[in-house]
């Protein structure tokens, strides 16, 4: 079985924006994270003092990157998929499979959005125990992630329904993915 190949279909500068953003954010609460975490383990083993905040940081910091990264990974097509199926139907009836697939996936990401909302709005007036940080904020993520999930879905989604192609831009390849 081999992996579906990426989309040619030129992309909008919007979209190239939207993308590059997206990535630069990532890497920046990556690298970010990675400071913080070495920096704390030095600390600790060097002077024998460790930073109290920097474990609840990275953590929070790990949660945005799994929802904003979530939406690229999915442009990719890198999220686990059983596709199988489809490679056993004719066309018609794989393309037919795939639009409800991503009828599926627009319904949960929707429900995610506002759960996620719903969770932002229940957290509000909390605050993290050694930060003191609004666990609402902190929550955003969800459907922030949700929205540009959403927003990932529809940009692949004509490409994806006619040749199971996603978008890779020069980053992600799924192949890459595979164990």
């Amino acid at each position: 079985m081999t992996a579906p190949a990426p989309t040619t279909a030129p992309v909008s500068r919007t979209e190239r924006a939207l993308v590059a953003a997206n990535g630069a954010v990532l890497v920046a609460l990556m690298a970010g994270m990675a400071v913080l975490v070495i920096a704390n383990v030095f600390a600790r083993y060097v002077f024998n003092h460790s930073f109290v905040w920097a474990e609840e940081l990275s953590r929070y910091m790990m949660i945005w990157v799994g929802f904003l990264g979530s939406g690229l990974v999915l442009r990719a097509g890198a999220h686990i998929a059983v596709d199988v199926f489809q490679d056993l139907l004719p066309r018609r009836a794989a393309q037919a499979m795939r639009v409800a697939v991503l009828a599926v996936l627009a319904t949960c990401i929707a429900a995610m959005a506002w759960l996620g909302t719903q969770y932002v709005h229940f957290a509000w007036g909390q605050e993290s125990p050694i930060l003191n940080w609004n666990f609402g904020l902190i929550y955003l993520a969800i459907p922030i992630g949700a929205v540009l999930m959403g927003v990932h879905l529809a940009l692949i989604a004509g490409p994806f329904v006619r040749d199971r192609k996603f978008r890779t831009d020069g980053g992600l390849q799924p192949e890459e993915a595979t164990l």
